[in-house]
């Protein structure tokens, strides 16, 4: 009977040492997985404890990893190759576009017809409309394929904003739109100067094409609170809203994706104008957002507010 007593207790030991191993060798996984996607490393899973079972499912799971690693390598080796083709297709039609230019400067000094000079108009407005597509084009893959940290200082969003709109009127009034500044309170954020001028000159091209009535912009702050419910203003928010069609198949969920344009519009833009905006905004550690509540759409960005 004590015989019996003493086994079972040296068996019990034994199962709960056993079970402390798997249990520790189970956490030291999840130590190694957690590693291995903090550090983006590309190193296998390894045991200490030689269970059967706890091995199987070690070589099943590096097996898995050695397929997404691979997966990732094959996408990061595309995706370097469509940067490069973009680049080099933008750079392979600068150069007979400027001569196709030079050769319709010429002619435009020769004596034709007035329906000479129509024509003329024209291929004059289409090859403006192709290099205004090809600069798209240059400044996305330059983008894509910086890697230099952006030096943000502060910027008085507000005003900036303001003269941007400002430089827009006339195009605007041309196309019939209208566009207003809300609440002209200034603000002020952490940026680049010229790269949120260009965000904001993208955001009211893209009004161009798609708005219908009023556009609005407004510039807020974005309070956030803390754990103890206290509110502290961290982010300028700045937000291009204006009506679309109702029959508008406009994706808000869709709008910052490369080459994404409403398919009625396929003809008129590259849909790289959101996408470039995307880019800016986050080399100057922002973020961007679009929405859309039947016919009204907004999109804009948020960036980190100076505090004086």
């Amino acid at each position: 009977m004590v015989f019996a007593l003493v086994a079972m207790g040296i068996l019990c030991g034994i199962l709960i040492i056993y079970l402390i191993g798997i249990k520790l060798q189970l956490r030291n996984i999840r130590r190694q997985l957690e590693h291995r996607q903090k550090e983006r490393s590309e190193g296998m899973i390894t045991l200490e404890l030689q269970d059967q079972d706890l091995k199987e499912m070690t070589v099943a799971l590096n097996q898995t990893l050695k397929q997404e690693t691979d997966y990732r390598r094959s996408q990061n080796m595309q995706e370097n190759e469509f940067k490069n083709l973009i680049t080099n297709i933008s750079h392979d039609l600068r150069t007979p576009l400027t001569v196709m230019k030079g050769y319709l400067q010429l002619l435009e000094r020769c004596e034709i017809d007035t329906a000479g000079r129509d024509y003329l108009a024209v291929c004059f407005r289409h090859t403006d409309e192709l290099e205004y597509r090809i600069h798209q084009f240059f400044e996305y893959s330059y983008w894509m394929n910086q890697e230099q940290e952006i030096s943000l200082h502060p910027v008085n969003v507000t005003n900036l904003i303001a003269d941007t709109m400002t430089d827009f009127v006339p195009v605007f009034e041309e196309k019939g739109l209208s566009m207003r500044l809300e609440k002209d309170v200034i603000w002020k954020a952490m940026a680049d100067e010229e790269l949120l001028k260009r965000v904001m000159q993208n955001l009211l091209k893209n009004c161009l094409q798609y708005a219908v009535g009023e556009v609005r912009v407004s510039v807020t702050e974005e309070r956030t609170a803390d754990l103890e419910g206290n509110e502290s203003a961290e982010r300028v928010r700045v937000c291009v809203g204006n009506p679309i069609a109702d029959d508008s198949r406009l994706d808000a969920s869709a709008v910052f994706q490369r080459f994404y344009v409403e398919q009625e519009a396929r003809n008129q833009s590259t849909g790289l104008g959101l996408s470039i905006v995307k880019l800016l905004v986050e080399s100057m550690q922002g973020e961007v957002f679009a929405a859309r509540e039947g016919n009204w759409f907004s999109v804009g960005f948020l960036l980190k507010k100076h505090i004086e």
